[in-house]
């Protein structure tokens, strides 16, 4: 009877009540309190957690915020940038990205081997959707334009989008299940390029920069697109725990920004 007891009382607090300690254990404080007082408690954990990592990573650097309109680029290659993006119908030059990938370009190999994660699913019933208007596979359209002779790879949680043409070859990935990334199509194949402009969020990016460490050859570059203000803080703690041989830039774009993982 205590044992039925015991079970209903914790069908009650977990799904009645959303008692978190359910579900973030890593966050339960380790004293003892009343369980309205415990969910009170992982709350204001969770809510400081991240910025009181910060405060304390900044103790010992800072990292600068590059804005958009300081980035040293060719005009030219820009125009060109946008006009593919414009083309092939993705939605990159609204945030910059025009600018921003004239600036990466400048920086990587003449024919980079290319992964971008998040081909841009227009299934409104898929998280991170485009709405149903979008154009799934534009930016490496525009990438596969631009860089005629490269490997190029995408990947994606949509199944439905996937493609395959001379030079661009795509994959089902779950930014979420760090296992999906390695898929037998980029076995032990190394990048000049990756791209996170899938789920947009810090798991699912942090997964994404996992990845990457073991993965971009030399000289080669992560791009981290979209990070709203709100995600910014945990940015700027990951530049404080990278070293040798990696740099880290935050550029701020029209309306989000982008973090620029470099490894030398």
């Amino acid at each position: 009877m205590y044992k039925l007891f015991t079970r209903i009382k914790n069908f009650f607090y977990k799904y009645i009540f959303n008692y978190l300690k359910y579900e973030f254990t890593e966050f339960i404080p380790n004293s003892k309190s009343r369980e309205y007082q415990k969910n009170e408690l992982i709350k204001t954990n969770i809510k400081n957690y991240t910025s009181s990592m910060l405060k304390i990573s900044q103790w010992f650097y800072k990292p600068d915020v590059i804005y958009l309109s300081n980035l040293k680029v060719d005009r030219n290659v820009t125009n060109s940038i946008h006009d593919m993006f414009e083309n092939h119908g993705s939605d990159k030059n609204k945030h910059g990205y025009d600018i921003l990938y004239s600036y990466i370009f400048s920086k990587i190999s003449n024919n980079p081997t290319i992964l971008e994660i998040g081909i841009g699913t227009n299934n409104i019933q898929v998280a991170s959707n485009m709405g149903k208007h979008g154009k799934p596979g534009a930016s490496l359209r525009a990438f596969s334009q631009y860089f005629p002779n490269s490997e190029i790879f995408g990947a994606d949680v949509d199944k439905d989008i996937l493609f395959n043409t001379e030079n661009i070859k795509t994959f089902y990935l779950n930014q979420n299940d760090i296992g999906t990334f390695d898929n037998k199509l980029i076995e032990n194949k190394k990048f000049d390029l990756i791209i996170d402009d899938g789920l947009h969020m810090q798991s699912a990016n942090l997964n994404t920069l996992r990845f990457s460490l073991d993965r971009l050859n030399v000289n080669g570059t992560l791009v981290i697109e979209d990070i709203p203000s709100s995600a910014l803080d945990t940015w700027k703690i990951v530049a404080t725990l990278l070293g040798d041989p990696f740099d880290l830039e935050i550029v701020q774009c029209i309306d989000n920004f982008v973090v620029i993982l470099y490894r030398k």
